[in-house]
């Protein structure tokens, strides 16, 4: 009896293997003849060199479009983020190279998760603040989280550091590694786009000392099209900062009768007495400027 239960066992064993192997081979064949998952749809190949700065009132978004290739910049406050989205349609975005926060603030971030819950992103960059220096809120929470369920690769960027954009090439000009700034704003990545002979120069809100540290050390801060730093306020855009740029066109990130009355008059006799070209999203909505290598054309929404 005992030898008759002992077979009967090891029966059950060998059907129970024999069905595992089967589904595991189930499995593997499925995997094989199974087609890859998608890739995420090209975006169309455009020429030239494209900047928007999307309206999105007293707040910042910037979209930056060279061939197959489109890197957001900011994203305006949490209720922005649809807008940011719909003006990624009308541009033929359905993926991002990049997103970039250049400073944890919200008017910056704010939007941003919006956008990565729904464009594939394949990098995400910030800044490198100190941890007692960073928001605590609710949204910059979910922005993180975000980030992870996305699966999304993080990384701070460093003066010096460039990325890659078609033809173009984005170089990180501030803040230098081991920085530290009593001001989040002073954290701000400042961003140079040069695309044949022509320049972009975006400021983020970078105030009146990471102008003057970057002039000290002679950085290269000449550039055709200026995003002024911190929507036109008083503590950014001094008069030697603007000579070294010497922008054609200043763009200026505005809110429609903000209530802090920006951009300040000073900035704007500053940019004008420059000879700079002003454009502001407040009065004229998205600006739209394209580069060839060469020529640039700015082309406001109003």
């Amino acid at each position: 009896m005992p030898r008759s239960y002992t077979t009967r066992r090891e029966r059950k064993r060998l059907w129970c293997a024999f069905f595992l192997l089967l589904a595991l081979a189930a499995f593997l064949l499925w995997q094989e003849l199974s087609p890859p998952a998608a890739a995420p749809a090209a975006n169309p190949a455009l020429e030239g060199l494209t900047l928007q700065v999307i309206d999105v009132g007293q707040a910042q978004s910037l979209l930056l479009i060279c061939g197959e290739d489109a890197i957001l910049v900011d994203a305006g406050e949490y209720a922005a983020g649809g807008k940011v989205l719909a003006a990624l349609s009308r541009a033929g975005v359905q993926h991002l190279s990049a997103a970039i926060v250049t400073h944890p603030h919200s008017d910056h971030y704010g939007g941003m998760r919006t956008v990565l819950e729904k464009i594939p992103t394949a990098a995400f960059y910030t800044s490198a603040v100190p941890e007692s220096q960073l928001p605590t809120t609710q949204s910059y929470e979910k922005l993180l989280n975000t980030l992870s369920e996305q699966s999304i690769p993080a990384a701070y960027l460093f003066a010096g550091d460039t990325i890659p954009l078609g033809d173009a090439t984005v170089t990180v000009l501030s803040p230098t590694r081991g920085a530290t700034w009593e001001n989040l704003n002073n954290y701000s990545l400042v961003l140079r786009i040069t695309y044949g002979n022509t320049a972009f120069l975006l400021m983020g809100d970078a105030e009146a000392e990471v102008e003057e540290s970057m002039l000290t050390a002679k950085t290269e801060l000449a550039a055709d099209v200026l995003v002024v730093g911190h929507h036109g306020s008083a503590t950014s855009s001094s008069k030697n900062f603007i000579k070294a740029v010497a922008p054609r066109d200043a763009l200026l990130s505005v809110g429609e009768d903000n209530s802090y009355n920006l951009p300040n008059t000073g900035v704007l006799t500053r940019l004008k007495e420059q000879g700079a070209a002003l454009y502001r999203t407040d009065l004229q909505g998205t600006i739209t400027v394209i580069s060839d290598g060469e020529q640039i054309t700015v082309t406001p929404a109003k």
